[in-house]
């Protein structure tokens, strides 16, 4: 009996053991692995606590746990924070947990339970702590897991409280963000800080204390809605190194708001962003959670971040395909070439003044009104000088594709020249100058009006075809009059992939249609000593233009129409055209 006793007790511990076994086993394999900032992450599943962990040696002002783990659906995981006593010492001054979700919101909260003013919902949430103890990652979706990473930040004890002072959120201390997204501008609203525990007092108060805030941004790959590259923006910015680094800084901010930046949007692109608060009295700084933003709704209507408008794409390619025409043949008449390029000289030099003078933000209905005034107008002084003063038409005409290049170049160098005082006068100097050098009356420079009209038509329906913002300078001016404080948005100037495709197809096109327009041969009527000539190069349709504005003076002309090219007058070519008309008669 006690024989069967002991041998019921040896099986029944190996029953045990062999259950603890199973159990570690399967926390094993459902653990998470510390893994560093600096080495790959393994995606895994949560457990029901995890474990953060501050290590012997922190790092201050920094990274010292990063993770990335998956919450399971409608799950509560806790995240317990241990050796923050042990090992922060009297050189942490709080620790600063960030949850960050790909796609999906989750819910960081104080307490087990869902309390008013204990918990922070969002994609990019963080809450501090002051000791050991626990937070609670909540997803609350009932279907979806959400892959997210988990952030610990320990800040030295001279470091400002991100969210101190902060009126916006529920909970008290909200290090958190406020992104606003429109369809034009992108607005970070920054909770107020306050000064670092051992500094606080009546004298500092919120409201009194003099920090300095520093807004950096970093752009993800255009068209890139991965959820690598989501995580590695964030961490590109997490950082006060990792922002000066990787990031770019947003100077601009309105005078009684510095903790306010406006970015520019750009659609189908991902931004991260981040805010830097500085204690320059008591050397410390500390920065927000980051925050991030599409511009658009890829994991909803992913057509509408690639700028799918199939009529505007259709319509831009017609355009395009009428530009090369007009390079190429200049069948469009001048008259009309001028009316339109006057219109929209009025057009632009008009919202040039207006953007300068007006502070206010205009209603859609009187800026559409005012529109289509200045519109009437130019077309009016547009056909008037090209029926009857050819030359101040033509000039007119250059100097708005001197604009339009000015316009595009500064876009390009820098995407907030407008902020400089008055600085639609210096552009509108550069179209001046442009204009007055192509329309000297050197044969380097016989750029005709259908050139140069078929070319700005040219590169804006590229522009529009490819989804490119080239055309960003030119949407300025009438951006800033309906939307309030734009000349304090910030526009990131650098070219993505669209934009070299755009400029690469409008230097294929323009080259071609040149190329062809150079071997198009025109028909010459004779009627005796009458004769109605054309030439057949570059400056095909205007060369009898220029005889006449230049006092009867010959253009030398290159004739293309056998295997040698020859350089010949207007009139040495047509008397040899004559002679072959003879020819032919006999």
């Amino acid at each position: 009996m006690l024989r069967a006793r002991s041998n019921l007790f040896i099986l029944l511990k190996f029953v045990c053991i062999f259950l603890l076994y199973s159990a570690s086993l399967s926390n094993c394999d459902n653990g998470v692995e510390e893994i560093s900032p600096s080495e790959s992450t393994v995606l895994e599943f949560a457990r029901d606590v995890v474990e953060l962990a501050v290590p012997v040696k922190v790092k201050p002002n920094d990274i010292n746990d990063y993770r990335e783990i998956v919450l399971q659906p409608y799950s509560n995981t806790r995240i317990h924070l241990v050796n923050y006593t042990r090992n922060a010492g009297e050189t942490v001054g709080y620790a600063l947990v960030q949850l960050h979700a790909f796609e999906y919101n989750v819910t960081l909260s104080y307490n087990s339970t869902l309390v008013d003013g204990g918990h922070l919902s969002g994609q990019n949430v963080g809450l501090l702590m002051y000791g050991d103890g626990d937070l609670y990652a909540l997803n609350l979706n009932p279907l979806q897991p959400v892959w997210v990473s988990l952030v610990l930040m320990l800040y030295n004890t001279s470091a400002p409280i991100p969210g101190g002072c902060n009126l916006e959120f529920p909970v008290e201390i909200s290090p958190i963000l406020n992104l606003t997204l429109t369809t034009e501008v992108i607005i970070i609203d920054t909770p107020a800080a306050s000064f670092a525990r051992p500094f606080q007092g009546s004298p500092n108060a919120c409201g009194k204390a003099r920090l300095l805030y520093e807004s950096y941004y970093y752009t993800m790959p255009m068209h890139d809605f991965s959820q690598r590259s989501y995580f590695s923006a964030i961490r590109a910015l997490i950082s006060y190194a990792n922002a000066k680094a990787s990031g770019r800084q947003n100077t601009f901010h309105a005078p009684l708001l510095p903790n306010q930046h406006n970015y520019n949007v750009a659609n189908g692109q991902g931004m991260v962003f981040v805010t830097v608060v500085i204690d320059p009295v008591h050397r410390g700084y500390a920065l927000y959670v980051p925050t991030h933003t599409y511009s658009c709704k890829p994991f909803i209507n992913q057509a509408e971040c690639y700028g799918l408008n199939i009529p505007l794409r259709m319509l831009a390619v017609l355009l395009t395909i009428i530009a090369v025409l007009e390079v190429i043949m200049g069948w469009v008449p001048f008259v009309v070439k001028s009316s339109v390029m006057t219109a929209c000289l009025f057009v632009l030099l008009s919202f040039g003044v207006a953007t300068n003078g007006i502070y206010e933000p205009l209603s859609t209905e009187l800026i559409t009104l005012t529109l289509i005034a200045l519109s009437l107008v130019g077309l009016l002084c547009g056909w008037v000088m090209g029926r009857f003063t050819p030359l101040e038409a033509y000039m007119i005409c250059s100097m708005l594709t001197g604009y339009f290049l000015s316009l595009t170049v500064a876009g390009i160098f820098t995407g907030n020249f407008y902020t400089l005082q008055n600085g639609w006068i210096y552009i509108s100097l550069g179209a001046f100058l442009f204009g007055a050098i192509i329309s000297l009356p050197f044969v380097s420079m016989q750029i005709t009006h259908s050139v140069t009209f078929g070319a700005i038509s040219i590169f804006y329906a590229v522009n529009a075809v490819f989804g490119a913002r080239l055309d960003y300078p030119l949407r300025h001016f009438v951006r800033r009059l309906y939307v309030e404080n734009y000349e304090r948005v910030y526009s990131d100037p650098t070219l993505h992939q669209n934009d070299f495709v755009a400029l690469a197809t409008f230097g294929v096109v323009m080259v071609v249609a040149l190329f062809l327009r150079s071997r198009y041969q025109s028909i010459e009527v004779s009627d005796g000593e009458d004769r109605i000539e054309r030439s057949t190069v570059i400056a095909a349709d205007d060369t009898a233009a220029y005889q006449r504005l230049v006092n009867e003076q010959p253009v030398s002309t290159r004739w293309t129409g056998g295997d040698d090219d020859m350089l010949e007058a207007p009139e040495s070519n047509s008397r040899l055209f004559r002679l072959f008309n003879c020819s032919a008669r006999r």
